[in-house]
């Protein structure tokens, strides 16, 4: 059972039969709940429905914001006219109005509460953080947290070489401590912790967060941190 006792593919014959293996790949062999894309070289966490989901999500946002929201701000956009009275008067919401006199008459001066929506810095900065957080969230979603790899065997290993029991300086149990995991069959370090849904231990595990899919750990912790910033900045 999860391949404590040797691998074996199961036939497509009636009745049911096994052959032993000789090879297989790694992902076959893999004791976590991760979803494998690419035939194995590339490994998503546990909840990849939910990943795409935030996928779509992004995308159905960077499609309203572009394709039409920022259009018609830059349609109502008094610099992006010849005239100052080409704007709509009527739009009370988003432009008002004050008159100033001048030796040559009164002059009309239309103040634009959304004139900044429409700069140029800001739809390249809108631009920017919306492919930096696709980028950031296939990269967090697609980067091993840190996992440490389980050991397949039903003997418990022996306490590790700079844990207390071996002469070294860090103790066994307690937060600061090795702690034993009878899952993965492994003693792992300390700030590291189990993932049920992922099924694995994770080196400096922060949450599981569902959104991206995968746990957050020590090797996908700063991308991550780029996807809310990206994110943050383009919302």
């Amino acid at each position: 059972v999860g391949g404590r006792t040797g691998w074996a593919r199961r036939l497509a014959l009636a009745p049911p039969t096994f052959k032993l293996a000789e090879k297989f790949r790694v992902m076959e062999g893999w004791m976590g709940n991760h979803v494998f894309l690419c035939n194995g070289r590339v490994m998503l966490g546990s909840d990849a429905p939910l990943f795409y989901v935030t996928n779509g999500i992004l995308i159905l946002g960077m499609v309203l914001h572009f394709g039409i929201i920022l259009p018609h701000l830059i349609r109502h956009d008094p610099n992006y006219h010849s005239s100052e009275y080409d704007v709509d008067h009527n739009d009370a919401a988003a432009t008002t109005a004050t008159t100033t006199t001048f030796s040559g008459g009164p002059h009309i001066h239309f103040h634009t509460l959304h004139l900044w929506t429409t700069h140029s810095l800001t739809v390249t900065l809108s631009f920017i953080a919306a492919i930096t957080a696709l980028l950031s969230l296939w990269l967090t979603a697609a980067t091993d947290p840190g996992i440490i790899p389980p050991i397949s065997s039903p003997i418990r290993p022996a306490p590790p070489l700079d844990s207390i029991p071996n002469g070294g300086d860090i103790p066994l149990g307690g937060p600061l401590g090795y702690r034993y995991c009878a899952t993965c069959n492994i003693h792992r370090p300390p700030r590291s912790k189990h993932c049920n849904s992922c099924n694995c231990c994770v080196s400096v595990f922060d949450h599981h967060c569902p959104w991206v899919g995968t746990c957050i750990g020590e090797r996908n912790h700063r991308v991550f941190f780029l996807f809310l910033l990206s994110v943050s900045l383009m919302s």
